[in-house]
């Protein structure tokens, strides 16, 4: 598979250095003219371990160059070309309302993915300034709402999706990995009261009530980004599906939950926006939406995806209890 540009360990994430003229990549962008200027020069900046962006120097044209192969070696084309596609009928057919859209996939090459740059402030950025820019976050949950209610709101006839099980088996799998490795090692008893909750809920057979829709799968703070234009665009289409819509509002509430204290805030002043976000989101739902139900499926979700926080090493230890508690609380 495709080797990414060799980064120095001085250079630090998000600075900008020169790619060799060897190049592979840079090579293809030459060839296939995706760049509107054809650079005799290109320079890198490492976004993560697997996506780098790339930048004509001349022009300053950049594009999202991600690297399927880093992550997951042999299979490398296949999941590139999935990415591809699904983000493909992301733009087509799930966001079509103007002002909300899914980023543009540009090209798929071998085990490499290129991506519309999207020059903006993600929703993480916006949770980390809304105290310095009182009013920004509020507008930017409401976009974000509005863009999720737009993406739930397409109807499909699929037969093949993912039903509540499918999340009980990777909630499962979540707890036994914080219980043999994480912070839940040493206690038996928070362990074990979750998985009898997780037993309560699969007892609930309306958590497979649902008309199974397009979801984005990822609903993390940093895969809503502002443009200066005022539009939101969802990227980072990789784990999109069919399943339940109240996955990704209970994944984005817990991520938003984690992001504001992580950025100085609390548990009450996280659920004051969450509560917006919800409001808004019903409130841009189709007329006839089952949004009581919708939400305490979510609440399951909430739960799971703050124990999947949980897990991250990165993440400092009291943050993690904080978050397992945060789950126990909404499963119990």
């Amino acid at each position: 598979y495709k080797e990414p540009p060799a980064d120095l360990p001085a250079i630090q994430r998000g600075n900008w250095f020169d790619i060799p003229q060897d190049d592979e990549v840079q090579g293809y962008l030459n060839r296939s003219q995706l760049a509107p200027v054809s650079g005799a020069a290109w320079q890198a900046a490492r976004l993560s371990k697997a996506a780098y962006l790339y930048r004509d120097a001349d022009s300053g044209w950049s594009v999202v160059v991600k690297y399927y192969g880093v992550k997951t070696g042999q299979q490398g084309p296949k999941h590139a070309l999935r990415e591809f596609k699904l983000t493909q009928l992301a733009c087509s057919a799930w966001l079509v309302t103007p002002g909300y859209r899914a980023v543009e996939p540009l090209d798929v090459w071998a085990d490499v993915l290129f991506l519309e740059y999207i020059d903006g402030l993600t929703l993480e950025d916006m949770i980390s300034i809304r105290k310095s820019q009182p009013g920004v976050l509020i507008r930017c949950l409401e976009q974000t709402a509005t863009l999720m209610a737009n993406l739930h709101s397409n109807m499909v006839n699929v037969t093949e999706y993912a039903g509540f099980a499918h999340w009980i088996r990777k909630t499962r799998k979540i707890i036994h990995q914080l219980g043999k490795y994480g912070v839940l090692q040493d206690d038996p008893i928070i362990r074990n009261g979750l998985e009898k909750s997780i037993a309560d809920w699969e007892e609930r057979s309306w958590m497979d009530d649902f008309n199974p829709v397009p979801m984005h799968g990822d609903t993390t703070t940093s895969n809503f980004v502002f443009p200066k234009q005022g539009d939101v665009v969802a990227i980072d289409w990789e784990r999109a599906g069919y399943s339940d819509p109240a996955f990704d509002l209970g994944r984005l509430a817990a991520e938003i939950a984690h992001s504001i204290d992580h950025n100085g805030g609390d548990m009450a002043e996280a659920t004051a926006f969450i509560e917006y976000l919800v409001e808004m989101y019903c409130s841009s739902l189709k007329s006839g939406a089952d949004t009581e139900t919708l939400l305490e499926r979510a609440k399951f979700y909430q739960a799971s995806s703050s124990l999947r926080i949980a897990r991250n090493g990165w993440v400092p230890r009291e943050d993690r209890l904080r978050l397992v508690g945060q789950a126990f609380a909404l499963l119990t």
